[in-house]
């Protein structure tokens, strides 16, 4: 907790008292109002905007990548105003996350609660898996649906293999939810690796650091950091289930294992046997 401290809050031991927590009220008061802002754009697109964007001529698939875009501006314009408020950024080196042009399975740790809306806004047709509870959000359900995420379910592969046809990207986090905070992995779901070597497409490992720690597991969003968050998304390798030759289930182990050696995290102290079919997002 001590070490989280000096890296969270440094200038708490650098600027007077008064000083510094007026500091963390302005802060605090900006980050209520970019998720307020966040909340009401998804109410006043997913209810005002989308149902026009339906309106207009087009096949189903033609419609899902319409709402997708006019989401991923939305997605842009909440980090826009992060970033402008000094609270979080997001950064890649890359501008393609697609070898070759051909739709992926992005599988990648999950660090922060802004981490599908990152990736997301950087590079476009991402579709993400998403927990049924954000699907049958009355002011989320919506939006997410019609612009192509699919909700975890008895046909989740199907679905995602539905959307690689219709040229999206899948994103898929294996953990199945954020990463414990202050370092380790959860134990990885195959559902990503299934649906790869299902539907015959690479898969994109991403490496995701965030520094300072921010929006992370069991830490409350008004208590950012002093200082501006980078989120750096970072493609690590390519891997075609076809030619790795092994069952997804193994390759789950070997890539969780990847992830782990990468970080520096220990292994897991009981190896899972089996391990889980889905993934998805909290």
């Amino acid at each position: 907790m001590q070490v989280d401290a000096v890296r969270l809050w440094p200038f708490k031991d650098v600027l007077p008292a008064p000083l510094y927590w007026a500091y963390r009220a302005f802060r605090t008061f900006t980050v209520v109002l970019c998720f307020a802002g966040f909340w009401g754009g998804v109410v006043l697109v997913g209810w005002l905007a989308v149902p026009v964007l339906l309106l207009w001529p087009g096949t189903r698939v033609a419609k899902l990548h319409r709402v997708n875009r006019v989401m991923r501006g939305g997605f842009k314009v909440f980090h826009f105003a992060m970033r402008w408020m000094w609270l979080y950024r997001r950064t890649a080196p890359v501008r393609s996350l697609r070898p070759g042009g051909s739709p992926v399975v992005l599988v990648a740790n999950h660090p922060t609660l802004c981490d599908v809306t990152s990736i997301a806004s950087l590079f476009p047709n991402v579709v993400a898996v998403v927990r049924p509870s954000f699907s049958a959000n009355p002011l989320l359900g919506r939006l997410v649906r019609l612009a192509g995420f699919v909700p975890t379910g008895p046909h989740l592969i199907r679905e995602c293999e539905d959307r690689l046809r219709m040229g999206f990207d899948v994103l898929v986090f294996p953990e199945g939810t954020r990463s414990p905070r202050g370092g380790s992995l959860y134990p990885f779901h195959r559902g990503a690796f299934e649906l790869a070597a299902r539907a015959k497409v690479p898969i994109v490992l991403l490496k995701l650091t965030c520094v300072p720690p921010a929006l992370s597991k069991g830490l409350p969003i008004w208590k950012v950091s002093d200082r501006v968050a980078t989120l750096t998304i970072e493609p690590i390798d390519v891997i075609h289930p076809a030619e790795a030759g092994i069952e997804s289930r193994t390759m789950c182990r070997e890539i969780e294992q990847r992830y782990r050696d990468l970080f520096g995290y220990p292994a897991l102290a009981a190896p899972v046997s089996e391990p889980q079919p889905l993934g998805d997002l909290q």
